[in-house]
């Protein structure tokens, strides 16, 4: 049976990667007559993030899903870049040659696979005749936030960076309440990353034939409504928008007594239900010493049990965190003896593993997409403390609009200078209202956790919305 050929480009982060590779499974399994290649590129400036993307490869064994590994620069020190997202856009350049080489060499294909960062990737498709089709990896409001600010830009011709110096709140068509401009990302607000890079990103998903979203229409309704309406989105088109979330790493529930974590799996078997407080901040989340210390008191004085992933800060500007060798060094002294018999620092975990297990009661979260999403499957409450990017965008919509989240540091911003720190008083308060058992947070996280399951399952919305861009895809070819 001739097969509908799909070449997958998406972001070098584990964050983008992952969630890519699972809603390819899904298609896969959806519909055998696709085949999709994933173009896999690796960040020099990464070394562990590399050698974890490459352990996923390594475990993904699925028919009709194919890898292609992309060479790596020898030598990126002449690209004179800083900040690591700038230096992702870069590569993505640098590998667009290769790209088209191998998808015209491609017999049939049948459109790219992209997601919000490689839209370069959609001029090769266009030389090469076929459609290209976007995965969103952030929530609906964030593209509606997105694609908002590009109206306004290119058809209202108001600049976006002096807008948001101007009011205190906007009101965005893909949220309820007006937005605070102190929670909007520095890539829609700061000139060297919104008029030099992402304007013409955003440009770009228009050019897609279809944007499918990481989220589930019961979650993020008004935004999903606000996408049909032209005087928010402009005179220029809008591809369709298909809500096919939550896409969520499931083979980490299947796979929780692996060796590499068995031992910790097995610690958490041992605590009572909803007991631990798990805190985590992403693959590219940390903290300073004197930061890391009050988090530290804050969860010794309030004395839950706890499992806490810290990482260590990029050892220069625009680099990626790693793993501690010794935690002892920046942890109080006798931290980890005192607390020995109720928590564990930790500098990696299977997150929707440790989330699924009964265990777990409550969430520290730095509000990345894909951890909101494992949060609100597993119905766990969150405390959100955003670092950077959409993040803090994400935690207003989960605090002040869907009310299932409670804030810890919603002020906090990594990224600004002179950040005053989150004290221990903060970090106990926030713990003390996720883990109390009768919290309306925890009672309305469940609704939800409920939605989310439907809305996957046959016939649910989600499940419809990826039957019906497989169809288009398979229409098309």
């Amino acid at each position: 049976m001739e097969k509908f050929k799909l070449m997958m480009m998406v972001s070098p982060l584990m964050g983008h990667l992952t969630q890519a590779l699972e809603l390819a499974k899904l298609m896969l399994a959806r519909n055998d007559q696709l085949s999709i290649t994933a173009l896999i590129m690796e960040l020099p400036i990464d070394p562990d993030g590399t050698a974890k993307i490459q352990s996923l490869i390594a475990a993904t064994n699925v028919e009709g899903l194919h890898f292609h590994h992309l060479s790596t620069p020898e030598d990126t020190s002449d690209w004179n870049i800083t900040h690591r997202g700038l230096f992702v856009l870069k590569l993505l350049e640098y590998q667009k040659p290769r790209v088209r080489e191998i998808a015209s060499k491609t017999q049939k294909l049948s459109g790219f696979f992209i997601d919000l960062v490689t839209t370069t990737m959609i001029d090769v498709a266009d030389e090469l005749g076929v459609p290209t089709y976007l995965f969103c990896t952030s929530g609906a409001a964030f593209l509606g936030l997105m694609l908002h600010f590009q109206t306004l830009e290119d058809e209202q011709n108001q600049d976006i960076t002096e807008l948001v110096k101007k009011e205190s709140h906007l009101t965005l068509p893909s949220f309820v309440k007006p937005v605070p401009v102190s929670v909007l990302p520095t890539i829609a607000t700061k000139k060297e990353f919104w008029s030099n890079v992402f304007l013409k990103c955003t440009r770009d998903y228009r050019r897609a034939k279809g944007i499918m979203v990481n989220t589930f229409t019961e979650l993020e309704s008004t935004a999903i409504s606000s996408f049909s309406l032209d005087s928010y989105y402009g005179k220029s088109r809008l591809p369709p928008i298909y809500p096919v979330g939550p896409i969520l790493n499931r083979s980490q529930i299947q796979n929780q007594s692996s060796e590499d974590y068995s031992a910790l799996m097995k610690w958490l078997d041992c605590q009572p239900e909803n007991s631990v407080v798990f805190l985590c901040f992403g693959s590219l989340g940390s903290f300073h010493l004197d930061q890391v210390q009050e988090i530290a008191y804050g969860i010794e004085r309030i004395g839950h049990r706890f499992l806490w992933v810290l990482r260590q800060p990029p050892a220069e500007k625009g680099g990626f965190p790693r793993e501690y060798e010794n935690l002892e060094l920046v942890l109080p002294e006798g931290f980890l003896d005192r607390t020995a018999s109720i928590g564990k620092v930790v500098g990696w975990v299977p997150q929707l593993a440790v989330l699924s297990h009964s265990a777990v009661g409550g969430f520290v979260s730095h509000c990345g997409w894909n951890s909101t999403l494992e949060s609100i499957f597993c119905g766990v409450p969150i405390a959100t403390w955003p670092i950077q990017a959409e993040q803090h965008l994400n935690a207003f919509q989960l605090v002040k609009e869907l009310g299932i989240a409670v804030d810890i540091g919603l002020d906090y911003n990594k990224e600004r200078e002179n950040q005053a720190l989150v004290r221990a008083e903060q970090v106990e308060k926030g713990i003390r209202e996720i883990m109390d058992g009768e919290n309306e947070v925890r009672m309305r996280i469940k609704e939800f956790t409920e939605k989310s399951r439907v809305a996957a399952e046959e016939g649910g919305s989600s499940y419809l919305a990826l039957e019906n861009i497989i169809q288009d895809i398979c229409s098309r070819s």
